[in-house]
């Protein structure tokens, strides 16, 4: 009876042509079918607000009853300062206590008691055409919910954002030294500069270009190394943390991401993930990063990525659960 009266609330409002396109995916009809849903995302979510501007950026999931959320960490990094809600209560001052960059999550803590995180035994795969809700937009203190479909099999996704130093390189008379150094980049912060001469990468001798890349392949962002270069007439060895690529030169769009909005809808990572569950959700880059539910209101995972107009990716429960238990033993 329920799938009858979602399917019922959702092709009425699209049928009416005539009313505007929000009224079509979050009118009246739509959001009673979903209430159910409605209370666990408002329960289990919380909502990252910008201090300096007081605008919701980013969702993320409530992982314990003392405070724990997890969300995407590429997006809230972006914000240099934030508070949480979490259903209608107002938290200040949270802390980062972990990251996980291959997954592209973080974990925060705020000073809470008494929350209601979502339900990892719940979890099951899910076939393709199960209905999911995800938030949608929020009203301060009301969570909107949005429905999606599953519409490819849980697996993953290839890509990733490799590993980088931030720096232009110049073969000439068989040295190898810096041309560009990019700002904000690991390289920058350790103080690489243009003519910089590079000699050795942790000890193992660079011969060229190539030899340089090759062992930085092997690399992730977060890593640290250390350069033996000369300056003028000094030898130094400088140690440099790795980057992720896009981060610094963004990720390489697609025509499909043009026509999908860009940087104002797509998330900023969208590829190198080790599992996901797909989902054709209309959500954007502030809408990620709390959790799905299905119509019978099982958890089945979090939102880590909005991929195009209609299709986002979610980290399924049962690897998020895994991950969330390492985030916690991270000293």
């Amino acid at each position: 009876m329920k799938i009858i009266t979602l399917l019922v609330a959702i092709t009425i409002p699209l049928v009416a042509n005539s009313l505007p396109s929000e009224k079509r995916k979050n009118g009246p009809l739509i959001q009673e079918a979903l209430s159910p849903i409605q209370v666990s995302l408002q329960e289990s979510s919380a909502v990252f607000y910008n201090n300096e501007t007081s605008k919701a950026f980013l969702y993320g999931t409530v992982v314990s009853d003392d405070g724990l959320i997890v969300t995407k960490a590429s997006e809230i990094e972006e914000v240099e300062s934030y508070y949480v809600r979490v259903g209608t209560k107002k938290f200040r001052d949270p802390i980062v206590v972990a990251r996980n960059d291959v997954w592209d999550v973080m974990m925060i803590r705020i000073k809470a008691v008494g929350l209601k995180p979502v339900d990892f035994s719940q979890t099951k795969d899910l076939s393709h055409g199960t209905w999911v809700v995800s938030n949608g937009a929020t009203e301060r203190r009301f969570r909107r919910p949005r429905a999606g479909i599953i519409s490819a099999n849980k697996r993953e996704i290839p890509g990733g954002s490799p590993a980088v130093l931030g720096v232009g390189l110049k073969e000439e008379d068989g040295d190898l030294s810096v041309d560009s150094v990019t700002e904000g980049s690991g390289a920058a912060m350790a103080d690489l500069k243009k003519g910089d001469k590079l000699l050795k990468v942790d000890g193992s001798d660079i011969k060229n270009r190539d030899d340089l890349i090759a062992y930085l392949k092997e690399k992730s962002p977060g890593d640290k190394i250390k350069l033996t270069l000369t300056r003028g007439d000094k030898e130094l060895i400088l140690e440099v943390e790795l980057m992720a690529r896009h981060k610094l030169y963004g990720q390489e769009k697609t025509r499909n991401d043009q026509l999908s909005g860009g940087e104002a809808q797509q998330s900023s990572r969208r590829t190198g993930f080790p599992m996901v569950l797909q989902h054709e959700t209309m959500l954007n880059r502030k809408t990620v990063g709390g959790p799905i539910f299905t119509l019978d209101n099982q958890f089945v995972g979090m939102n880590i990525a909005a991929v195009n107009r209609v299709e986002a990716f979610a980290i399924p429960g049962k690897e998020l659960s895994d991950l969330v238990l390492e985030l916690q033993k991270t000293p």
